[in-house]
């Protein structure tokens, strides 16, 4: 959903986030418009809007990044239990063996899905 609103300097396009809230920091530049403060001061809030949503975008980011990171290292771990693959035999008497494999196989696609969704966000994208 996105939200056009006026607020000092003209038509500021807020977006919400994926699952349609919106920010704070696009809340309080709505409620400002639509308050229609005739006043000095609209400037300097836009300024101080603009430097607070800036800097709640390097926090996603950042946790963003976070998350990767996590399935990064996640990936790495199954890939080491992976390992085991190397020692069944197709007369593998213990057949859940096969079912542990592929579960590790699964695991290494959530993970992957999971960091390529955290990646795109902190690309600035929803994911």
């Amino acid at each position: 959903m996105t939200i056009r609103a006026e607020f000092g300097r003209g038509a500021v396009s807020v977006e919400s986030f994926p699952d349609g809230r919106e920010s704070v920091v696009d809340r309080l530049r709505r409620g400002l418009s639509e308050a229609n403060l005739d006043c000095g001061c609209r400037e300097a809030a836009n300024e101080m809007l603009d430097q607070v949503g800036a800097e709640a975008e390097l926090v996603r980011c950042a946790d963003a990044l976070v998350d990767a990171r996590k399935m990064r290292d996640a990936i790495v771990l199954v890939l080491a239990l992976l390992g085991e693959l190397d020692d069944l035999m197709p007369d593998e008497p213990d057949r859940s063996a096969f079912d542990e494999i592929s579960g590790l196989f699964q695991d290494i696609a959530d993970f992957a899905a999971f960091g390529a969704a955290a990646a795109r966000r902190a690309a600035g994208g929803h994911a």
